[in-house]
């Protein structure tokens, strides 16, 4: 069993509270003097464990909802890339759709191509098939296109 800080302190805290009931029930008396003597400091390190675990979980919450609004700022931009494009690139990304493929083969010459690998939502993977090389949609761009079909047309 791997323990880190955040599991150690939690226990800890755990612990420093059942000491804290024991006390308050009376069921030792030996614990209960001894609480009672020392109760500041181990009311001290109760709140300094529980500040360490109040902080762990503040920056975790934190950290989720960056992580979310960053998703959907991504999203919301992918979505503008997306309307913007001519009928020949949005033909090129259907093809990856209809035949449900991350990889297809094109001519590296070809405008929309060369516009769709600029803005990355496709990429070149160095493999050449015939006089063509393939290309590789991005999984987010599969994956929205996927969820939401019309968005080609």
């Amino acid at each position: 069993m791997k323990l880190n800080f955040q599991k150690s302190n939690c226990i800890f805290a755990i612990f420093l509270v059942l000491i804290f009931i024991v006390h308050f029930m009376n069921i030792d008396e030996r614990l209960s003097s001894f609480v009672k003597s020392y109760f500041s400091y181990i009311l001290l390190t109760f709140l300094l464990s529980f500040s360490f675990i109040l902080y762990d979980l503040i920056n975790s919450i934190k950290q989720k909802s960056e992580h979310k609004f960053k998703y959907s700022q991504e999203n919301k931009d992918l979505i503008n890339k997306l309307k913007k494009l001519s009928y020949e690139e949005k033909n090129i990304l259907s093809l990856y759709m209809n035949d449900k493929t991350q990889e297809k083969s094109f001519n590296p010459n070809d405008q929309a191509i060369a516009w769709l690998e600029s803005i990355k939502l496709i990429t070149n993977t160095s493999k050449v098939d015939g006089n063509k090389k393939v290309f590789r949609i991005d999984p987010t761009v599969s994956k929205h296109l996927s969820q939401n079909p019309n968005a080609l047309y």
